[in-house]
């Protein structure tokens, strides 16, 4: 029993520091997107309000990833699971998405 209350303190610390970088991140989109939405206004240019919709996207799905960080329950098993999921995924990022993130989060 003390094992599981340790891995739901653990779970739990984890999630709110995944909700930090990823509100962070939501953050730095919303202040790009009003950016861009008011350059795009300014010079009419519809490029750039198309851009302004993809950003809304990617926000929206940041937004999912944090109340879903926020609401799931905790399992065992089901997080094995996941884990190793990840690992195989990181292994697969394609420099395409790094370079965005770069992007995103201003590093180049």
């Amino acid at each position: 029993m003390e094992n599981q209350i340790y891995r739901m303190k653990e779970l739990k610390s984890s999630r709110e520091k995944s909700i930090k970088k990823l509100t962070k991140v939501l953050n730095t989109l919303v202040n790009l997107q009003w950016e861009i939405c008011a350059v795009a206004s300014k010079t009419n240019d519809n490029i750039s309000k198309l851009a302004i919709n993809s950003i809304s996207e990617s926000a929206s799905c940041i937004q999912t990833a944090i109340s879903k960080l926020i609401s799931t329950e905790i399992n065992l098993a089901k997080e094995k699971i996941i884990k190793e999921d990840k690992k195989i995924k990181n292994k697969n990022i394609s420099p395409n998405l790094q370079s965005l993130r770069n992007v995103v989060l201003n590093k180049k």
